[in-house]
């Protein structure tokens, strides 16, 4: 259901986007990719923020074109690419009804690791639909119910390392769990969609990214807590987003395929919002540009006129760094170096 939503609000889009995303160049795999850093003082910038000329930063040479990476993270990660054709039933929305549902995969789960799994064969029971006679009530039903899942997750298990840590600890986790609060609604009022009638729809789909991304780190706590053993999953080059104490990093699904949106949010300043057509992509690292290029030679630049942006992030669940390695906007200029320490 959330494709077909997306779908229907990416018809929407410039012609000139999405006729650049079809004639794009299929870029080739990187074979050698370097680019010098040193740290200076930089006005322009945040204090995470350092200018780079001179030190070598090796970059993994393995990169693939973005329809061959998704392919093969499909392949790799067991991705569910079938929808429900089943009758849609309003009343199994119903927050008891996916409350008892919860409740009940909660209670027979023999582990964390098995609760987890359980809980997201849940959300995807929810989400699977793609059926385009939905009405717009339905369709919001649809796009809430993952959104409450994952905050009921989150509360459960914050709920249970509270019960069963040491005394000693319980003061910590909850400052620990507030500090992520504040997290979360900073980050979220940087990159949430404020207009259109899909937005809705949109942010809840945002929130429960957040929220499930917080189910895995709070699930490792409590397994460590049980003498149990959770390895997070790789995370997804696209549904992700991190912050710093000044900035604020969101990597999401663009508005036409092959492409990915990319915002860069300071603090008190005004953000920078890169569409970026063809990346290159694996585990770790994104390389990016914010020009594309139509099979007859010409190269449009899709962002802001004659400003094309060039950089790389970093990626993982101990955070991001941002590197701009070229650019023609003033408010991100090359040599720009971001680092955001906490994944959302």
């Amino acid at each position: 259901m959330r494709k077909k939503i997306k779908y229907l609000a990416f018809l929407l889009s410039s012609v000139l986007l999405v006729s650049c995303g079809r004639n794009a160049k299929e870029q080739v795999k990187i074979e050698d990719a370097n680019i010098s850093e040193s740290v200076e003082s930089n006005t322009e910038a945040s204090e995470d923020t350092e200018e780079t000329t001179d030190t070598a930063l090796s970059v993994d040479s393995a990169l693939f074109p973005i329809a061959e990476w998704e392919k093969k993270w499909s392949a790799e990660n067991d991705t569910k690419e079938c929808y429900s054709t089943e009758k849609f039933d309003a009343e199994q929305y119903e927050e008891k009804v996916v409350k008892s549902r919860l409740d009940e995969a909660i209670k027979n789960s023999k582990s964390i690791a098995d609760e987890l799994k359980n809980v997201e064969e849940i959300a995807y029971y929810y989400t699977n639909y793609h059926n385009a006679d939905l009405s717009q009530q339905d369709m919001n039903n649809v796009s809430c119910a993952e959104s409450y899942i994952w905050d009921y997750e989150v509360q459960s298990l914050y709920n249970r390392i509270l019960e069963e840590a040491d005394d000693s600890r319980k003061d910590s986790i909850k400052a620990e769990q507030d500090a992520w609060k504040a997290d979360f609604d900073r980050c979220y009022e940087a990159v949430k969609y404020v207009e259109g009638s899909w937005a809705s729809m949109m942010n809840s789909e945002l929130d429960s990214r957040f929220m499930k991304s917080r189910s895995y780190i709070l699930a490792r706590e409590l397994a460590d807590e049980r003498g149990e053993n959770i390895e997070l999953p790789k995370r997804f080059f696209r549904e992700n987003s991190y912050i710093s104490d000044d900035a604020v990093l969101d990597i999401k699904e663009g508005m036409e395929g092959g492409s990915i949106s990319i915002t860069y949010a300071p603090k008190g300043k005004e953000k920078v919002d890169m569409l970026c057509y063809e990346p290159m992509i694996n585990d770790t690292t994104i390389s990016f540009k914010t020009t594309c290029e139509f099979d007859d030679g010409e190269v449009i630049n899709t962002n802001d006129g004659d400003a094309p942006i060039v950089g790389i992030i970093t990626y993982g669940w101990d955070g991001a760094t941002l590197t701009i390695t070229e650019s023609g906007d003033k408010s991100l200029p090359a040599g720009t170096k971001v680092k955001f320490p906490k994944a959302m």
